[in-house]
């Protein structure tokens, strides 16, 4: 891939900096009033063609505002569906890993929301599991040594039960996933993980306003701009990616959910119930092996008002 503005051959363009200036320059030595002032100035220019550059990284790569970040603020609306669906929570499987990038990436997701969730729930122990899971699965997507560390503080936040630094910091783990698939240069990456984050956080959501509905938990479910941003990027797959049978189906739920949550309305009960068995059919299904994977649902309408 090539940047619009190469790094390298810019930096190669900057005034080279003079070996005289207001006299000698030593390099073990003081540096002249006049040096340090080109060499502030360079650095800046460096420093300004670096930052140009990172922000080019991430429109070619597809990761903006609508990704990782917006998910982590996602997460922070998932305070207002209570009582935690503890259950639910436990009865997701943590230990699995899987052979492929998609599946992973989903699974990696899934396990940030999952944690913040057991936050909310004050489930230490689950805390406990889903680090551990987190820096198995960061491993398998080269975000590994970042997660380590990220990770090491989610214990010892756990330990203390500093619940609200918990989910600072499984928010802020989303963040370094995202910088981590920059240096890669694998948005694609990026968004499976903000996929997963938000299927599994509205699956619960849904779970929750299901037994305990009211307007104001059933309007916070609907988010078209989020999930035609999904819907887009996985339509941006690669051709070989689009035929499996998993993507398949989580695309066509994706569909049929947008389809059941148009701009402004209120889901009914009903609509809730069946926005719940949508999660549980999608999310079930982008974690299962292609060979076992559930038969895609179909969208009753894929019109976006």
């Amino acid at each position: 891939m090539r940047l619009s503005v190469p790094l390298l051959p810019v930096l190669f363009l900057l005034p080279a900096l003079p070996l005289m200036a207001d006299g000698p320059v030593d390099r073990n030595g003081p540096v002249t009033p006049g040096v340090a002032q080109h060499r502030e100035a360079t650095n800046h220019e460096e420093a300004q063609l670096e930052a140009s550059a990172a922000e080019h990284f991430r429109e070619e790569l597809g990761v903006n505002g609508l990704t990782t970040p917006l998910v982590g603020r996602v997460f922070t609306d998932l305070e207002l569906f209570d009582p935690p669906p503890v259950d639910l929570l436990r009865s997701f499987d943590s230990s699995r890993t899987f052979p492929d990038r998609f599946q992973t990436a989903i699974q990696f997701g899934a396990l940030v929301a999952n944690g913040f969730v057991a936050t909310i729930a004050r489930q230490q122990d689950l805390l406990l599991d889903t680090g551990r899971a987190l820096v198995r699965n960061a491993g398998a997507l080269d975000a590994g040594k970042r997660l380590t560390v990220r990770s090491k503080s989610l214990f010892e936040l756990s330990d203390k039960g500093d619940w609200q630094g918990l989910r600072q910091e499984l928010t802020s783990t989303q963040e370094d996933v995202e910088e981590s698939m920059l240096e890669l240069k694998d948005g694609e990456l990026a968004d499976l993980i903000s996929l997963g984050g938000w299927l599994r956080g509205f699956q619960l959501a849904c779970h929750v306003t299901s037994g305990h509905y009211s307007a104001e938990k059933a309007a916070a479910l609907v988010r078209p701009g989020l999930m035609d941003y999904f819907i887009d990027r996985m339509d941006c797959l690669s051709p070989r990616m689009k035929s499996r049978p998993a993507v398949r189906s989580v695309t066509a739920g994706l569909k049929t959910i947008r389809g059941m949550t148009p701009p402004g309305t209120v889901p009914t009960s009903g609509d809730v119930l069946r926005l719940k068995e949508l999660a549980d059919g999608t999310l079930a299904a982008a974690l299962t092996k292609d060979e076992q994977a559930l038969p895609a649902a179909t969208p009753a309408s894929t019109a976006k008002p």
